[in-house]
């Protein structure tokens, strides 16, 4: 979905993927070598979710640890105290209790999937398709904006100057208008 998308950072992402990271996967097999933990648990759930559903952490390797990369940061594997980041637990816990407070009725379309770590493998949620406009939003204007500076400052500090660039573009800050794709014939 995110490579057919037209928004920038989007675009952005789909450049960084087709010039860098498929490139050096084709090249060497892997890219920049040791692959992130985020990534490494996202790699191992991606196809336990139903058909048809959507998963914290899945959509999270594009709008947190893609959006961070795209801005130059590389998060952490692991906290200060050792423990392994997993934004994905404090979106999820939230997002579940942002969803019934604002939208009662839709938290019955939930369902699980069995998500695996290396510690544990358990029920995680996934969500219908149909409510990912709800979780992005979620995401970009409540768990970024109110959550990301606290889970950051506590788990990764140097993340936290790369935070603005995370948050979209707001009516005081418009998107660069997209050149048009029509070509006039010279006359």
């Amino acid at each position: 979905m995110i490579l057919t998308s037209r928004k920038p950072e989007a675009k952005r992402f789909k450049k960084w993927i087709t010039s860098e990271v498929l490139p050096s996967i084709r090249k060497t097999g892997g890219y920049g070598g040791k692959v992130p933990a985020f990534i490494r648990r996202y790699n191992d759930n991606w196809n336990r979710v139903t058909d048809g559903y959507f998963s914290v952490i899945g959509e999270l390797a594009i709008r947190l640890w893609g959006r961070l990369e795209m801005a130059g940061h590389t998060m952490a594997d692991r906290a200060p105290d050792g423990k392994q980041l997993r934004p994905d637990n404090s979106v999820g816990r939230l997002f579940a209790d942002w969803l019934k407070k604002n939208h009662p009725t839709l938290v019955g379309n939930i369902s699980y999937y069995i998500h695996k770590t290396p510690e544990w493998e358990g029920e995680a949620r996934q969500y219908p398709r149909s409510m990912l406009p709800l979780y992005l939003d979620f995401v970009d204007k409540v768990w970024i904006p109110a959550h990301a500076e606290r889970y950051f400052s506590e788990r990764d500090p140097a993340a936290l100057p790369y935070l603005p660039a995370l948050l979209p573009p707001t009516p005081s800050m418009p998107t660069i208008p997209r050149p048009s794709r029509r070509f006039k014939k010279a006359s």
